[in-house]
Order: C-alpha cells, then structure tokens, then sequence
C-alpha cells in the first residue's frame, strides 16, 4: 500500500502529461520574491509587533528599536542648524554695516575734495592779495623816501602786506592739510572696501554652515527614522528571528516578507529539450502538494546560462578528465492569476511542468 502511495503523484503526473505534447520536467520549483528585513542602525529592540506567517502589508510597523541617542542626535542638529542660520542674521548686519562706512567713507571723501577746490581757490586769492600788497609797499616805501606820504600810512602798507603774507601761508597750510585727508580718506576707502569684501565672504561661509547643519539635520532624522522598521512590502512573515532586548546590527536579518501574491516556476529543463521551447508558450503545471489540481502558465523567458556556471565552483572542462554531462537550463514561466484559499502557492514548492511546444 505504501508503494502506491508513493507511485500515485508520478502515476497522476503521466496521465496528467499524456494528452498534451511537448517538453517536461520534475525539475522545478515555486519561486517568489522574498524581501528580508536589515536594520540600518544599531540598537536594541524595544518592541516586536509581529508574529512568524503573519500577513502584513508595504510599509506596516515590524519592529521599534531604542532611539534615545539618536533623537539627541536630531536635537543637536537642530541646534547647529539654527546657530548656523543666526551666523548668516551676523553676518548679513556686519555687511550692511560695512556697506554703510564704504557709503560714509567716500561721502567724506568728496567732502574733502570739494573743500580742497575751495582751499584752492582761497589760496589764489590770497597770491593776488599779496601781490597788490607788495606793490602797495613799494610804492608807499618809494612816496616815503621822497616824503610825500607819512611813516603812518607807510606803516598800515606794511602791516597789510604782512597779514596778506600770513593769509596765504594760512591758504597753503589748509591745502597741505586737505590734501593729507584726502590721502588718509583714499586709504581708509580701500580698508572698508576690503573688509566689505571680507563680510561678503563671511556671509558665504554662514551660508554654507547652513547647508551643512540642514544636512547632519537631515541625516539626523534619516536615522531616527530607521528605528521604526516597516515592511519592505506585502507578504508573510518569515525567519522571524528577533526579540525583545536583543542588540541589533546593521546588515543582520532580523526576519524576511515573502510575497504571497506573485509566483512563479523556475524549472530546469535539459539543454536537449530547448530546441522548441519559446517565450509565450502556453505551460500546464502540476504542483506536488495538489496532485488533484492543474494550474496553466507561460514561458517568460530563458536563461542565458546554465545553472551549473552559476554553482560557487562551476566545473572547468579545460582541467582534469573531461565528463560529458547534460546540461540543465533555467526556464522562468509565470503563473496565471490564481488566489484561491484552496490551493495556496507557496515559494519552494515542487512542481511538474510541461511545455507545450505545437
């Protein structure tokens, strides 16, 4: 009886293939997509929401980790970002500042300038005011020789031509000095443009603290956010292997989410049974758990290598005795839609398929 037993699925299998030509094989499985879930930081587990076979959808709560040091992180972050912006707020008065002493500098400047065409021309007036004078203290110094003025008049002469001696020396003086203020002016202007200068770059400095406390904020939350971790996608929990007040690391699986909607079959057929097998074609499948049931499929594509060059040590024909052995190709073909709670497919489940090539 247990011979039977053993021989009905390949007995069921024949029967199944029978009436329908083309290419088989038992070489074959379920496959699906089966995410795992990787922490991204290190902590410790706070909190485990979910079970082993438990249903969850894309972006569902798995596990919570202690984030204590990282919401510290964030705060610190904050905290630089603002001083950083209140530096450019600095910044941005000192160059106005500055703006206002180039403004005030060369308006001083002109100032001196236009009081130096005024000294000027005070001078000028002062040289034809001497000059008058020195004739008149020529003249009145010959009339006293002669005696025809008095010592009086020749004294008031003199006098005068002394005070205009005095106003222009006065004049040149003012000059000399204005000019000594317009130097020191032109000079004070290239030091105020200078640090002008020096603020704008300080501003671009600030700037760019700012940018770079926005991003440490940025990778900061990024971080927080890694303590919640969600489901990759829809499907069933797996490999749980995760519990409460375990320390965690980046890169270890704490568990996995295997689709649960989407499969397909990876069967190996033989390089001899290729020759007639095409994307497209339609393909009957037989699943091992449901002997009493046919699902359909299609041939999606073919590998391009076969499954031995993809081994961990892929034999080397060129070394040692050479054995021909008959190579097997991966042939993926998808499964039609089929979600009946009967007949759950589930990744790794044997199959039998048969392609049908005419």
């Amino acid at each position: 009886m247990k011979a039977i037993y053993t021989l009905l699925p390949i007995l069921l299998a024949s029967l199944f293939m029978a009436g329908c030509s083309g290419e088989g094989t038992d070489n074959a499985q379920l496959e699906a997509d089966i995410s795992p879930v990787i922490p991204k930081v290190n902590s410790t587990v706070m909190e485990v929401r979910v079970t082993d076979n438990q249903q969850v959808k894309k972006g569902d709560t798995l596990i919570i980790l202690d984030d204590a040091t990282y919401k510290i992180a964030v705060e610190e972050s904050e905290i630089a970002l603002l001083q950083a912006t209140r530096n450019v707020k600095v910044a941005s008065i000192n160059n106005s500042s500055a703006n206002v002493n180039v403004s005030n500098v060369t308006a001083n400047s002109y100032a001196v300038s236009a009081t130096l065409s005024s000294a000027n021309t005070t001078i000028e007036s002062a040289k034809a005011q001497l000059a008058v004078a020195e004739k008149n203290f020529e003249r009145y110094s010959t009339l006293l020789q002669q005696k025809s003025t008095t010592q009086q008049q020749f004294d008031q002469v003199n006098a005068d031509k002394i005070a205009a001696e005095a106003r222009l020396q006065t004049a040149i003086g003012q000059r000399d000095a204005l000019l000594k203020q317009i130097d020191a002016s032109r000079l004070q202007i290239e030091n105020t443009r200078t640090q002008l200068s020096g603020t704008n770059e300080n501003i671009g400095l600030a700037e760019l603290s700012v940018k770079q406390a926005q991003a440490k904020l940025d990778a900061s939350r990024l971080q927080l956010s890694y303590c919640t971790i969600v489901a990759p996608a829809d499907g069933v929990v797996s490999k749980k292997n995760v519990q409460i007040g375990q320390v965690v690391a980046i890169g270890n699986p704490l568990m996995a989410i295997a689709n649960n909607r989407k499969v397909w079959v990876v069967a190996n057929f033989k390089e001899t049974q290729l020759e007639e097998i095409r994307p497209g074609q339609d393909v009957k499948v037989e699943v091992d758990a449901y002997p009493d049931t046919t699902f359909s499929g299609k041939v999606e594509s073919i590998s391009q290598a076969t499954g031995a060059r993809f081994s961990f040590l892929p034999a080397d024909n060129a070394t040692g005795n050479f054995v021909k052995v008959t190579q097997r190709i991966p042939v993926k073909i998808t499964m039609a839609e089929n979600m009946s709670q009967n007949y759950p497919l589930r990744a790794g489940m044997s199959v039998y398929v048969k392609v049908k090539t005419n």
